[in-house]
């Protein structure tokens, strides 16, 4: 009982776990977050870059490559958002939500050879997560590749997806599967 007294005491109880000490790539996150949210989108990025450049190791440098990559897409940087992608893949290759944002500007930008890449790689790292299941579904249903979106589609079918996603995924298979028909065959 006094062990539990004198965690409470001081602000904890006996069974959180003992919090670990922020770091300075943290820190200059931090800073970087606060100046963007004061509008200072140059010192904000300065310091997002630095958090990057001087992360003591790749593990480290990826979420800063991912927070830059985030923030200079809401700036409409987008061109400079995929390279910081690309680096936060480079620095964290097993991160599958990495490899899905990537592809998802890559898509954006007009690169469906280099989107498809990412978020297949994505789905390969974590194959029950849906969304980059569904991005690249998007991604095949606008190259109109009906058989390659409907695998994707069906490969979500077999995921726990919640009601409404369970549902829109069935309407998207009934809407290919109707655009396929009516698609004149070769030779006709």
């Amino acid at each position: 009982m006094a062990l539990l007294g004198a965690a409470g005491a001081c602000g904890r109880t006996a069974v959180d776990p003992p919090r670990a000490p922020v770091t300075a790539t943290q820190r200059l996150l931090a800073q970087a977050r606060a100046e963007e949210r004061a509008r200072r989108y140059d010192s904000a990025r300065a310091l997002y870059e630095r958090a990057a450049r001087e992360a003591p190791d790749r593990a480290s440098a990826a979420p800063a490559w991912r927070a830059l990559a985030r923030a200079l897409l809401f700036w409409g940087e987008i061109g400079d958002a995929e390279a910081a992608l690309e680096r936060a893949v480079d620095s964290a290759p097993g991160e599958a939500s990495a490899w899905h944002d990537l592809g998802i500007v890559r898509a954006r930008r007009g690169h469906p050879a280099g989107a498809e890449r990412a978020l297949r790689r994505a789905i390969a790292l974590a194959p029950r997560e849906p969304r980059p299941r569904v991005a690249l579904a998007a991604l095949l249903v606008n190259q109109r590749r009906w058989p390659d979106a409907l695998d994707q589609y069906r490969a979500l079918q077999r995921l726990p997806l919640p009601g409404r996603t369970r549902d829109a995924v069935a309407r998207a298979i009934e809407l290919i599967e109707t655009e396929s028909r009516r698609r004149p065959r070769p030779g006709r």
